[in-house]
């Protein structure tokens, strides 16, 4: 391999100087921006060019080394032909020096099947010895296959911003998406702004994240809303629970009910039921499914609802349980699952968690503990890649204060500038009835 450099205006130029000499077999491994010239070697008014290093297969640099490998195979190919002609008396005499050591058993075992060998050797004798010219064709070093390496077009703001979001979190095939999106959508000029590249991917991303904030949402005309909230254990359901309760009763003036399906943690169902007295809100704690429907029957609120226990997802029977309470509602009800997970969760862990809930049928998550996490970017990829809408993050432990209807700007905004996840605030609002 060769190396050679070539010079142009710009790099379009140099590539294609690099074909019309070396043709296509020609690699480039390296780029650079030089300036020639300039008022006594000031630099001022220099012209500015690019300059490429370029790789040339032997083969196309000089036809003399074709040649030259043509001529060393036709000395192999004599050399070939002086051996096959001493090759019957080398055969004989190495035969008798390995028959002079061999057992005699063996030696009277290979004495009948000597007619074998010596077939052989007149068969070897037969062959005819060296090449035809179209045989020294075929030999000649065919052209090697060279994989030409992607050229470097990528803007440097681009691939910036791209190399940030990758140790992030995010996908290398997420991130050429976005690439992609920003290269359709910026113009030369604006590429040379960082700004206006990170402005574009927030634009980009807010249009991929999907969100909706309203617990009512899609519930038919005339039915009771029924939302449980399922998730690992630790992903702050009971938490998220009661600030949506504090929400939708104190500032929407909602009738809402408070039920705990988690029968394991003593803790949780006093936290949930200390929450619902300070709120003057109807709680239950369902020990027993008969019971659980008859409170269900008497139940005047508009909204229900419904923590569970922490159940682990590699666990099927645990979710088969949840089955089992859904039954306890009636035909006014409309149920919903949102799913709970932390924005402090492992990649692995969170596809784990999200494909193992698949069964009880969620469409939303709840994210909890923003103000805990470093970046949000495999959460967000995720939701996009499955298909699920945020419905609300959870940025605190202050009850009812600390959590906030998902925004696709506040997400796209946390995934582009992760410092944003240490100065979120929570929602302000009074009570009003």
């Amino acid at each position: 391999m060769d190396f050679v450099k070539i010079r142009g205006k710009d790099l379009q130029d140099c590539i294609m100087q690099m074909k019309m000499k070396y043709g296509p077999e020609a690699h480039l491994y390296d780029q650079r921006v030089i300036t020639e010239g300039g008022l006594f070697g000031t630099g001022l008014m220099a012209q500015r060019k690019y300059e490429i290093d370029v790789g040339i297969p032997e083969k196309q640099n000089s036809k003399d080394r074709i040649e030259r490998k043509l001529k060393d195979l036709k000395e192999l190919i004599k050399q070939k032909q002086k051996s096959e002609e001493n090759l019957p008396a080398e055969i004989g005499r190495k035969q008798r020096t390995i028959e002079s050591v061999r057992p005699f058993s063996e030696r009277r075992r290979r004495i009948e099947t000597r007619g074998y060998e010596i077939d052989s050797v007149q068969t070897l004798e037969a062959q005819p010895i060296g090449l035809s010219i179209a045989e020294e064709a075929v030999l000649v070093p065919q052209k090697p296959t060279v994989v030409v390496p992607n050229l470097p077009s990528r803007h440097n703001h681009i691939q910036k911003l791209i190399h940030r979001l990758e140790s992030e979190g995010l996908s290398q095939s997420y991130l050429e998406e976005l690439a992609v999106g920003l290269e359709r959508g910026l113009s030369t000029v604006d590429l040379n702004r960082f700004s206006n590249v990170t402005e574009k991917a927030l634009q980009i991303l807010s249009e991929r994240i999907q969100v909706d904030s309203d617990l009512f949402s899609g519930t038919p005309r005339g039915k009771r809303k029924v939302v449980f909230f399922v998730g690992p254990t630790g992903a702050g359901k009971t938490t998220s629970i009661a600030k949506l309760a504090a929400k939708y009763s104190l500032h929407m003036g909602k009738k809402v009910s408070l039920y705990t399906t988690d029968n394991y943690r003593i803790a949780a169902i006093d936290q949930l039921k200390f929450y619902a007295d300070a709120m003057g809100l109807p709680f239950y704690a369902a020990k027993d499914l008969r019971k659980m429907k008859e409170t269900i029957v008497r139940d005047g609120s508009e909204l229900i609802l419904v923590d569970t226990a922490g159940y682990s997802h590699r666990k099927a029977e645990n979710l088969e349980k949840l089955q089992e309470i859904y039954q306890c509602f009636g035909e006014k009800d409309y149920i919903e699952t949102i799913l709970v997970i932390s924005a402090t969760i492992a990649k692995d862990n969170a596809v784990a968690v999200t494909k193992a809930y698949e069964s009880v049928g969620y469409k939303r998550i709840l994210l909890t503990k923003l103000d805990e996490a470093e970046f949000l970017g495999s959460v967000v990829e995720l939701a996009d890649t499955i298909h699920r809408e945020f419905a609300f993050v959870s940025v605190g432990q202050d009850v009812p204060f600390d959590i906030l209807p998902a925004s696709k700007k506040l997400l796209a905004e946390c995934l582009i500038f992760p410092e944003k996840l240490k100065g979120i605030a929570g929602e302000v609002f009074e009570k009003t009835v």
